[in-house]
């Protein structure tokens, strides 16, 4: 699969109903209280329609898992797709992912809990995970080349390790924590930003982006 491709959407409003469903009784029940019955009784559908869609409840685990990463990638597009002023970018577009994770804490909690009972993430779930990757280093390489961010450090180095911030803060802070993705917006698009776009002594009190 290519590694940025985009998962599937949604097929109607039937598929989109049964994903719905699980994702509320997941919320209040976890998943071992989460059956195809309930997830049927749910979506007002029988149970040959949920099964119709998907194999097993793990599958609509897998859907749901995805669908949350392209939330956040829809979320962080500002930045990820903007050409614009670098550090009010960021803010909006980690503050968009912030309000998809208060959304799926409980899913992506799930997640987390299901891919550390493997030696790595699921394959299935990397080329979600790496199409947020390659768009923030696609961005950060624009930006280099405009002359908005400095070129010390590659741009996928710099996105990786950027990414894995703020992926490390949503899982450590957020979704095992119980907190909520708000307080903490700011800093980490600041910590993001004076990484690739700023240094302390060119940025007292600027707001906007050195040249290089």
């Amino acid at each position: 699969m290519n590694p940025v491709t985009s998962p599937p959407r949604p097929r109607n409003a039937t598929e989109r109903s049964i994903l719905d469903a699980a994702r509320e009784l997941i919320a209040e029940s976890g998943y071992e209280g989460t059956t195809i019955d309930g997830i049927a009784r749910r979506a007002i559908v029988s149970r040959t329609a949920v099964y119709f869609y998907f194999p097993n409840k793990r599958a609509i685990v897998d859907r749901l898992i995805q669908r949350s990463f392209s939330d956040m990638y829809a979320a962080a597009s500002p930045y990820l797709d903007g050409s614009g002023d670098p550090r009010q970018e960021l803010r909006a577009g980690i503050a968009g992912v912030g309000k998809v994770v208060n959304r799926d804490g409980p899913v992506l909690l799930l997640a987390a809990r299901l891919a550390g009972e493997r030696s790595h993430l699921p394959d299935e779930w990397m080329p979600h995970l790496m199409r947020l990757v390659v768009a923030a280093e696609k961005r950060i390489e624009r930006d280099q080349r405009s002359g908005l961010a400095f070129t010390d450090v590659p741009a996928q180095m710099a996105a990786e390790a950027l990414c894995s911030m703020v992926e490390r803060h949503i899982t450590l802070e957020v979704v095992r924590g119980g907190g909520v993705a708000s307080s903490s917006i700011w800093l980490l698009a600041e910590l993001w930003y004076r990484a690739v776009y700023s240094r302390p002594a060119a940025d007292a009190g600027s707001s906007g982006a050195p040249s290089a």
